[in-house]
């Protein structure tokens, strides 16, 4: 497990809510406590969405909407005057996400890679985990997801801890 502080919260908002710099990862839980607590499972239900609208708008390995139709949802809880006490995003990274990396496990070897974004008491932490089908004692490959994660914030010029 990897995690750091995201020190420009307000930067990093604005990548997660008004870019598309995760549009592609799952959902798998949104919960934002302000006046009231919030609760999204991200859960894609398929019965909802025809059979055109699945094969035309989630790919068909996916068992979470995808941050792009939760996105808004979400945003419309949040918006306002007042920041909410407590927010807490997990992402699941899909194949297509992190197939591209070079590592000694293959997508065979692991079966979700998880991004934690929790924001509490003014502070926004993020951790990256990797589950894995076997145990290993290895953790090269959530270090490279990791610090991909990093670089991409780098590049936005959003500092960590």
């Amino acid at each position: 497990m990897q995690s750091a502080e995201i020190l420009d919260v307000k930067n990093f908002m604005q990548l997660l809510f008004q870019s598309e710099a995760f549009d592609s990862y799952e959902t798998v839980e949104a919960v934002i406590i302000s006046d009231m607590t919030y609760s999204i499972e991200g859960k894609l239900n398929r019965d909802f969405y025809s059979q055109d609208e699945l094969e035309t708008m989630f790919p068909a390995d996916i068992s979470f909407l995808p941050w792009q139709y939760t996105k808004p949802k979400v945003f419309s809880i949040i918006k306002g005057k007042r920041t909410p006490s407590y927010m807490k995003i997990v992402f699941k990274l899909t194949e297509h996400n992190f197939s591209e990396n070079k590592s000694s496990h293959n997508s065979n070897d692991i079966t979700g890679i998880y991004f934690n974004f929790i924001f509490k008491d003014q502070k926004l932490n993020v951790t990256c985990s990797v589950s894995y089908k076997t145990f290993t004692l290895d953790k090269t490959f959530e270090q490279e997801i990791f610090s991909n994660f990093i670089t991409l914030l780098k590049l936005n010029s959003i500092t960590t801890n």
